[in-house]
């Protein structure tokens, strides 16, 4: 047996047939007493068959619709069917006032609930005033119109009418309220998936979980080549370090130590690659970037504030009984492949290249809290970071000796007291000086020689007056008598 639960609970078709056969019995019922309790009826009594008819043809006629052509042509030939019963009624009726007030209402309160355009609207109307004037020409006649019903009538009228719009008004906010709980649940849904997300993009770098869950990526076996600056990082003597301390204290520093650098990572927009023991491999470059030259700037900037940052933890750590603690870092540019790598039920997102390998070895040679970088990345930042060159040197796997900078620090002064490059020209003095070709044991001969360039300047500035003209000596200059002024 069904219940009235299960039967407010009907899915919306099928409600909305429930709903029409309310609405078609009540005109029936209607018409059936208007024959009877009022005179010049003729065949009104005949009316509820052939709703019952149409009632009956109404679901293959839907079916065949919304399969020949959508769903919303089916709601519109629906509504244009309302309308033709609606107009066959009120000839029955004779626009019987109350009776023709009511079903108009029904009619707006459809209008409200269908949203159905006005172009249809109208030609639904136009069809409607048409037969119902074929309807008093052909079968009821032309009687007295906006006659007011009887009061039994009246009370059916309204009745029916209170049914229809009650069963509706309750359909409509039992729905209403399974959205809300439908809502509620997805939201719940997707609160709990979007926490499980978050979770597994820790495993994850940033960028590349941002990019997967916008849909500009996928997760693929996939790769491609892009200019990166690559960082590579690691505790000096971490690994002796490790058989001195208990596992809990090397896991605190261990965590401690990484925690601080990844979130120093993040605020500089960093890709972390990954962790291997206390080594860290970063890179910039993908799948953000913000040019070559400034990755690499950027790079840079990020080891300076992880070197300060480790003089902080250093600090904490001495204080709380740990040994000193130092890193080393190495930095290069180049071209690598990077991409997503493995198989497609395991993969990981990482680089390899030449530079991977030679930031990896810079870092291995780097001394304690140094900065060191290759030729490229020093093309890059020269102009915005002091660096002092290293002596070429011979690293594993690489067979010519490679050329390297030690990152000092940033410029904080002008630009143009750090750069690189002079070319002034003036009037009778030409100044062309390149620094990068310049090596450090000819620094003392350049200045020796500015030194006397600077004399000779000074000294020509004693020996002129401001009009240029060289002053005469003492003994040379002409003194003119008293008498020889007066003439």
């Amino acid at each position: 047996m069904v219940s009235f639960g299960n039967w407010i609970d009907r899915e919306p078709s099928r409600f909305e047939y429930l709903h029409r056969i309310i609405a078609y019995l009540s005109l029936g019922l209607i018409l059936v007493v208007y024959h009877f309790t009022s005179n010049g009826t003729n065949y009104q009594a005949y009316v509820p068959f052939f709703l019952i008819g149409l009632l009956l043809v109404t679901p293959k006629i839907c079916r065949w619709i919304e399969f020949k052509y959508n769903k919303n042509f089916k709601t519109y030939s629906l509504f244009i069917i309302d309308i033709a019963v609606i107009s066959v009624y009120l000839s029955a009726v004779h626009l019987n006032l109350v009776l023709t007030l009511l079903i108009l209402f029904a009619i707006l309160y459809v209008l409200i609930h269908i949203e159905i355009p006005f172009s249809v609207a109208s030609l639904a109307g136009l069809f409607g005033v048409t037969l119902f004037y074929l309807c008093n020409i052909f079968i009821f006649g032309f009687g007295h119109y906006f006659e007011m019903p009887t009061t039994e009538l009246t009370i059916l009228a309204f009745l029916c009418m209170i049914c229809y719009l009650g069963m509706g008004s309750l359909y409509q906010a039992r729905r209403v309220q399974v959205a809300l709980s439908q809502q509620e649940y997805y939201y719940s849904q997707m609160h709990r998936y979007m926490e499980f997300s978050n979770q597994l993009s820790r495993y994850a770098p940033l960028q590349l979980w941002q990019s997967i869950m916008k849909g500009e990526s996928e997760a693929k076996i996939e790769y491609k080549r892009k200019k990166i600056t690559v960082f590579f990082s690691d505790i000096q003597g971490f690994t002796e370090l490790s058989e001195t301390l208990i596992p809990d204290d090397l896991a605190f520093l261990l965590n401690d130590y990484l925690s601080h650098m990844t979130e120093i990572a993040k605020q500089y927009e960093a890709t972390v690659d990954k962790f291997m023991g206390d080594a860290i491999l970063i890179f910039f470059g993908d799948p953000n970037t913000q040019g070559v030259d400034q990755d690499a700037k950027t790079c840079v900037d990020m080891a300076l504030a992880m070197r300060q940052q480790m003089k902080l933890l250093r600090e904490r750590w001495l204080k709380m009984g740990y040994p000193a603690l130092h890193i080393r870092m190495g930095v290069s540019t180049g071209y690598c492949h990077v991409g997503n790598y493995g198989t497609a039920h395991r993969m990981a997102y990482t680089i390899v290249g030449h530079d991977v390998n030679l930031a990896a070895r810079l870092q291995s040679a780097a001394e304690v809290d140094e900065i060191l970088i290759s030729e490229d990345t020093y093309k890059f930042v020269k102009d915005s970071y002091m660096c002092a060159p290293r002596e070429p040197i011979y690293l594993k796997g690489i067979q010519a000796p490679v050329k390297t900078w030690q990152v000092m620090e940033k410029y904080k002064a002008e630009r143009m007291d750090y750069q690189r490059w002079f070319d002034y020209e003036y009037k009778g003095f030409n100044l062309l000086l390149n620094l990068d070709e310049v090596q450090n044991f000819e620094y003392a001969e350049l200045v020796k020689i500015l030194e006397k360039m600077i004399e000779r300047i000074k000294m020509q500035q004693t020996l002129t007056n401001a009009q240029g003209v060289v002053k005469l000596r003492l003994e040379d200059e002409v003194i003119l008598s008293v008498d020889e002024k007066q003439v």
